[in-house]
């Protein structure tokens, strides 16, 4: 069964002010509207914190600074027609090795 994703208006602001770089920014936007559709059951846990109810988490490593590496995590919510995923917020955390 085909998802749709909608991206609420906070969560984008969240990605916003994260000032990703535009390649990292381009891969999360990928990932929740054409990964995280296509297997939600797979792709979602469960989840206490940082969100109650399931989350999308995923990470990459920065393709301009390949020391850089980002943790995203999404609180999914499904829509009241079963078929709709709502992003409704956001976490991302920066980590840098050496």
């Amino acid at each position: 069964m085909p998802y749709k994703v909608v991206i609420l208006p906070h969560a984008k602001r969240q990605i916003r002010s994260w000032s990703l770089p535009d390649s990292v920014l381009v891969e999360v936007y990928i990932r929740l509207g054409e990964h995280l559709p296509k297997e939600p059951r797979r792709a979602l846990t469960r989840t206490r914190r940082p969100f109650e109810g399931m989350a999308y988490y995923f990470s990459m490593m920065d393709p301009e600074n390949r020391l850089c590496e980002h943790f995203f995590t999404f609180h999914i919510l499904y829509g009241q027609d079963e078929e709709t995923l709502f992003v409704p917020r956001g976490a991302h955390v920066r980590a840098f090795g050496a």
